[in-house]
């Protein structure tokens, strides 16, 4: 259990360090990522935009 939590912990960050730099270089809001990443069915959407903005990339 706990290792298959560590590995969406880890997928979640590696999606976010991706794209990063688009949403840093676009401005977006964590509910636009949110949304962009619902959009592209990315699991896991609202973690992983929050791990974006928190990037401060």
């Amino acid at each position: 259990m706990h290792v298959i939590t560590l590995g969406e912990i880890l997928r979640d960050a590696d999606v976010a360090h991706a794209i990063s730099s688009v949403v840093h270089d676009h401005r977006l809001s964590q509910e636009q990522t949110e949304q962009a990443l619902i959009e592209l069915h990315v699991p896991r959407a609202a973690n992983v935009a929050r791990i974006s903005l928190s990037l401060g990339l």
